[in-house]
């Protein structure tokens, strides 16, 4: 069968196309219509990522350009932090960033991989790293730069230390999360009893609801007629950056809950529905400073300055961070004996397995488990 072709240049005859490009058309020859459009679509990429040659497109310049042009549209001020981060301390440095898109296979990333690994970064940021780059080769395929994910399941190994650490397995098997003690919440509460953050902290406990939620609780998110909480609403604190990626410092937004089922409905108790009855409405958020939306920055300042200052005062009582109050809450219902299905949907987990953590801080029930065995060896 002859080539198809529509036009003839210097003598040569060639499958034309015209396309536009940045706003302008273009002509793209080849020797057939599927190799013209391979040179548009080759040309197209050359233009969105502004370099000249698509072969020599770097990770250093695709994945940067990726994470500030199309991911930035898909995930939180938060996460856009963190992966920028992660390409920033832990991409970027290495020689793995400078090799062109179009030589990249698994046994590349492998062995970019197990120098994260000899340069001592642990395998929990190694599997970061890795859950940022499948993202970023799975639109690499989409886009024609590589033939194949080499992040795909399989094809990769995220490496680890070979011998178990007996130490770190049974550090695992302790309580894995902070909390305050039922004798240590009075202690906590009087330390607050004059501070602007006395109602935050006491809402905290008894709530579970994190510190975003809290700060971007609005008043129009309460139903006190049913009693009932509406989470909708969560504030952060993230970096922010150019279109460029240059971090230019950080802001307050505010946004969803952390996961689709963390936006749910809470039941105020009496000691929740009395706490929000007397407080003052001067702004649409519940709990303000100066009648404004609380800082979460200031929050944590004040908490740190406070908890650090019992730390020092009271003996035994540890530093714990504000987002242990949630923890707190939990333990408090299991002790008091709450069922764990109903602590589940009270702290708005998605599987039970995030909740069962809190059967960590019931050791007695295992010590009366093994010695009803005693009876079986007695005389």
């Amino acid at each position: 069968m002859a080539v198809k072709t529509n036009c003839v240049k210097n003598g040569i005859a060639y499958y034309r196309i015209h396309r536009k490009i940045n706003g302008k058309y273009e002509d793209f020859y080849g020797k057939n219509k599927s190799d013209a459009e391979d040179q548009y679509y080759e040309r197209k990429k050359e233009a969105e990522i502004g370099v000249i040659q698509v072969k020599d497109i770097t990770i250093r310049i695709l994945l940067h350009k990726w994470l500030f042009t199309v991911k930035i549209h898909e995930i939180k001020n938060t996460t856009l932090e963190k992966y920028e981060g992660d390409f920033r301390n832990h991409i970027k440095p290495f020689s793995f960033a400078d090799i062109p898109i179009k030589k990249i296979s698994s046994i590349v990333v492998q062995d970019y991989y197990n120098t994260l690994f000899k340069k001592e970064r642990s395998t929990e940021k190694i599997t970061s790293i890795h859950k940022l780059l499948h993202q970023f080769f799975i639109y690499c395929e989409k886009e024609g730069y590589i033939p194949k994910n080499p992040c795909n399941k399989g094809l990769v190994n995220i490496p680890k230390d070979k011998d178990v650490d007996v130490d770190a397995v049974i550090e695992k098997k302790k309580v894995p999360f902070n909390y305050f003690r039922e004798d240590e919440i009075p202690i906590l509460r009087e330390a607050f009893i004059d501070n602007k953050y006395k109602d935050v902290v006491d809402f905290a406990l008894g709530t579970g609801m994190r510190e975003g939620e809290i700060v971007g609780l609005k008043w129009i998110h309460l139903n006190f007629e049913k009693r009932e909480i509406y989470v909708k609403n969560n504030t952060t604190r993230a970096a922010t950056f150019t279109e460029d990626g240059v971090k230019t410092g950080y802001e307050t937004k505010d946004g969803t809950p952390k996961t689709e089922s963390s936006i749910d409905i809470i039941p105020m108790s009496d000691f929740i529905y009395n706490l929000l009855m007397r407080l003052p409405r001067t702004s649409e958020y519940v709990f303000t400073a100066n009648g404004h939306q609380i800082d979460k920055k200031d929050l944590e300042k004040i908490w740190r300055k406070t908890l650090l200052k019992l730390s020092e005062e009271k003996e035994n009582f540890v530093y714990r961070k504000f987002h242990d109050l949630r923890h707190t809450f939990a333990v408090l219902l299991l002790l008091h004996g709450v069922d764990l299905y109903t602590i589940m949907k009270l702290l708005r987990h998605k599987r039970i397995s995030s909740t069962e953590i809190y059967l960590a801080v019931l050791p007695e029930s295992k010590d009366d488990s093994v010695n009803k065995l005693n009876e079986i060896f007695k005389n």
